[in-house]
């Protein structure tokens, strides 16, 4: 259509200039048909050979040609030239000779355009006719002599040409001769309506070049425009559509010329699509959006606007710009999908912008309103150091900063503060975003309350170095810190052992809560006086262990020790009970030679127990001469380790027996064999074991010898093994696994093996043995407790307790049948585990007597010398297969 437009105005354009050419030549043949000297013939055919060019679409060099020839048939001897301004320079170049020399033009081109140079230039340098008869006698033609002679040209009337609408010289019209000649009134007429033909001939080419590129503009905008673009009649049906518009429907241009737009639009559309059509029709310009489809189905989504084409105030057709929004409606779908994650996200999310001072924050979601506490409002346009306060860690702070200020993703752990003042842990990621052009705009911060994760870590880690009683720090934070303060061998580290003098009788008869009682106000009392950088730890049951770092002489820990004597000095108040209390103190040092941190322990351990020797309620420096008893404990030590690698060690059984006086079962007993020292008494290795840890490993073997001998006792009707227990296993995170791990391999059934444990293994943390307790009755175990009423246990453990055994202490079965109060406890234990349903062991039967006393008394189990001694296994089983015999004899 616009192609259409542009022809039509062309045309216009050729037929106007030809009626000027017609009115110019008409009034040149008026005026000169009456002259002799022209001849009307040969005027007419010029005449119409001039019109003929302008009207044909020929070059404009052949439309000047044509005019020279119309000059050169009406002015005997003229040679005509035509010569045009140079774009962009003040020169002229030829643009039409026809007659003159070849040799002669091409001299003539990039004529300087000034006054003075020959006669063209100086005409379009003045802007007006020069008229010179003989160019030979011209000083302004100086410089052209020779060109002249050599052609043979004399005459030479040169007119300057102007524009056709504008004031402004655009070449020359010249005529030569050979020979001198002047200009007569009527040539001079004849040749100024000429130039005005040639300025309607250049003006007709301007137009030419301005329609051409015209077109080609439009072209470029249709045909190279990325963006669909079409033109439909008023029916709807594709005049025009562009390449962009053929591949988006994947149809070529003959194929979609002529169909009507419905071809493409879905039919959901079509409704509304012809709705805007119509309104465009109406001459509204329209703007909406539809849907397509190509030609194989795939759907696109189009912003279509529809513009009228109106030709003489008519609408002819509608015009069309369709903009691809596909990928951007995916876009913006996976963005809701996004945005609804977000808002729906339990991580709190917060997008700062990276550009601007203090990284102020553009959104953040519910999430992070339910963390901090600050509201959408709030936040926005604020830095989120609001969150931070005095406790959050600077170091951490500056973390973040540099990360922020370097452009780099960054992932931490920080204190934060909420909108109402309280704390929380927050587990933070902020990672940047960058643009298409790689540059940060924003950050996007990921944002998680990990609190109470921090809390349990906290409780965890504390625990592991604390005592749960007290929350003094342990055995283990003693260790380490004593290790640190033996690194500088100038300072001088003072190690005090403090235990508490007649603490066990006070327990037994209070209970263990307030037994418990007393040890917290104890550790209470001694913080107060050990203070940092000291250290006071509970190193176990009535131990406390102090590390002193801040005296420089013993006298200033002379005057501490007795500082720490003199907080016992007024009795504890428990619940509504008086409780006396002393405490016996052990000192040692790094003046001394040592070997371990340990050692110091150890050597302060050793002179607390001589404390306790000379009566208590005092303190002693620990000196060479109790050497003694360190060696042995230390050699002690070294030989139970020995004992544990060469398998010194080895169980014997004493068999416990019913009240018919049939085995019922044996109790492992562990015996030390010295290669050197003969058998020694668990008396005196147990309690040195159970202090180094060896403890446990001694206990590991015990369990599974036991379960691997039991086995070679069941054909003899032994199918009960009971094996003590150590209170230090009970403190090991994988006591429980590996007795389980035990059992399995030896195949244990539930009621085969009986665990024995001391009194001793409740003072402490009875919560916490009840669920091991527990656990090892659903592995199938027994539960006894040994040597019962020796320690401070009392009969409410029996009913709090999952213990189905007790072993009643050889020191109340003793006599049993003479002494009358042991008699009375035996019984009232007896009758109370009856009601309780509990068995009840009595160890230490030695006499007749005595066993027909328990027997009588209901007692289920006897344990002692009566029945047999303690015996290695090979022994015990023939032990037990003359039992059998008599047995079966009976």
């Amino acid at each position: 259509m616009q192609d259409n437009l542009l022809e039509y105005s062309w045309v216009a354009t050729g037929v106007v200039l030809a009626l000027l050419a017609v009115t110019i030549l008409w009034r040149v043949y008026l005026h000169y048909s009456h002259k002799k000297s022209y001849q009307p013939g040969q005027l007419i055919k010029a005449q119409y050979d001039a019109l003929n060019s302008l009207v044909q679409q020929k070059p404009v060099a052949n439309k000047l040609e044509d005019i020279c020839h119309l000059i050169e048939s009406q002015i005997d001897g003229a040679l005509c030239s035509v010569m045009l301004k140079r774009d962009n320079s003040n020169s002229l170049r030829a643009a039409a000779g026809p007659s003159l020399p070849r040799p002669f033009v091409s001299a003539l081109q990039d004529l300087e355009i000034a006054d003075g140079v020959g006669a063209c230039g100086t005409a379009a340098a003045l802007g007006q006719s020069v008229i010179v008869r003989d160019m030979r006698l011209d000083e302004r033609f100086e410089a052209f002599l020779e060109l002249i002679d050599e052609h043979n040209l004399v005459a030479c009337w040169s007119h300057p040409i102007f524009h056709a609408r504008e004031e402004r010289v655009i070449g020359t019209f010249a005529v030569y001769f050979r020979s001198p000649k002047l200009p007569t009134t009527l040539d001079l007429e004849f040749l100024v309506r000429t130039r005005d033909l040639v300025a309607l001939v250049i003006e007709q080419q301007e137009l030419a070049l301005q329609r051409e590129k015209v077109e080609q503009h439009h072209k470029s905008l249709f045909a190279y425009n990325p963006q669909p673009v079409f033109t439909m009649d008023s029916d709807g049906r594709f005049i025009s559509i562009n390449r962009a518009g053929c591949e988006l429907l994947k149809l070529h241009e003959h194929e979609l010329i002529g169909q009507h737009y419905e071809l493409a639009v879905v039919e959901e559309d079509r409704e509304r699509t012809k709705e805007h059509f119509e309104e465009a029709k109406r001459g509204n310009a329209q703007s909406y959006e539809i849907k397509v489809a190509d030609k194989l189905g795939h759907i696109y989504y189009l912003d279509i606007t529809n513009t009228p084409i109106i030709i003489d105030g008519e609408v002819t057709g509608v015009h069309g710009i369709a903009r691809d929004r596909t990928e951007q409606r995916k876009s913006e779908a996976q963005l809701k999908v996004l945005e609804s994650g977000i808002e729906a996200s339990v991580n709190g999310v917060v997008i700062s912008d990276a550009n601007k001072p203090g990284f102020p924050v553009t959104y953040i979601n519910p999430a992070f309103t339910k963390l901090s506490g600050y509201s959408f409002d709030e936040m926005v346009g604020r830095s989120c150091r609001i969150l931070q306060g005095k406790d959050s860690d600077r170091k951490t702070v500056h973390e973040i900063r540099k990360a922020l200020h370097e452009r780099r993703q960054v992932k931490t752990v920080i204190k934060n503060y909420r909108k109402d003042g309280s704390t929380f842990w927050n587990e933070l990621l902020i990672s940047p975003v960058k643009n298409r052009a790689g540059q940060v705009t924003h950050f996007v911060g990921l944002q998680s309350d990990i609190t109470e994760r921090i809390n349990k870590e906290e409780t965890l880690e504390f625990n592991a170095t604390h005592d749960t009683l007290t929350n003094l720090p342990n055995r283990k934070a003693l260790e380490k810190h004593l290790a640190s303060a033996l690194e500088s061998e100038e300072s001088a580290v003072y190690v005090l052992f403090i235990d508490l003098d007649g603490f066990k009788p006070v327990n037994d008869s209070l209970g263990h809560y307030l037994g418990d009682q007393v040890l917290i106000e104890t550790a209470d009392r001694l913080k107060n006086v050990v203070l940092g950088p000291n250290l006071l730890c509970r190193f176990g049951g009535d131990e406390f262990v102090a590390v002193i770092e801040n005296a420089s002489n013993k006298e200033q820990v002379a005057a501490f020790c007795q500082e720490i004597l003199s907080v016992f000095e007024q009795p504890f108040q428990i619940e509504g009970k008086s409780v006396s209390l002393s405490t016996a103190i052990g000192v040692a040092s790094n003046l001394a030679a040592f070997n371990h941190p340990m050692e110091l322990i150890q050597r302060a351990d050793v002179a607390m127990y001589e404390a306790k020797k000379r009566g208590g309620n005092s303190w002693l420096w620990y000196e060479s001469k109790l050497d003694e008893r360190l060696s042995f404990h230390v050699a002690l030590r070294t030989q139970i380790q020995e004992a544990l690698q060469h398998e010194q060690f080895e169980l014997f059984y004493q068999p416990i027996m019913t009240a018919a006086g049939r085995i019922a079962g044996v109790e492992a007993l562990i015996r030390w064999q010295h290669p050197e020292r003969g058998y020694i008494s668990p008396a005196d290795f147990i309690p040195v074991a159970e202090r180094t840890g060896q403890i446990v490993p001694i206990s590991d073997w015990v369990l599974r010898q036991a379960c691997r001998d039991l086995e070679r006792l069941k054909p003899y009707g032994i199918g009960s093994m009971s094996v003590n227990f150590s209170p230090i296993q009970f403190y090991r995170d994988d006591f429980i696994e590996k007795v389980k791990s035990t059992l399995k391999r030896y195949e244990i059934q539930p009621g085969e093996l009986t665990a024995e444990i001391t009194e001793n293994v409740l003072v402490h943390d009875t919560q916490r043995i009840t669920e091991l307790l527990e656990q090892l009755r659903e592995l199938g175990l027994d539960v006894a407790i040994d040597d019962f009423g020796s320690g401070f246990a009392s009969l409410r453990y029996l009913n709090s307790l999952p213990v189905n055994k007790l072993k009643i202490d050889r020191s109340f079965t003793e006599n049993i049948n003479e002494n009358a109060q042991n008699a009375a406890i035996t019984r009232g234990i007896l009758k109370m585990v009856k009601d309780l349903h509990i068995q009840v062991v009595a160890e230490g039967v030695e006499t007749e007597a005595e066993f027909a006393f328990l027997a009588e008394q209901g007692c289920d189990y006897m344990q002692g010398y009566l029945f047999c001694r303690p015996k290695p296994l090979d022994e015990l089983l023939e032990w037990a297969e003359r039992q059998q015999s008599l047995e079966n004899e009976l």
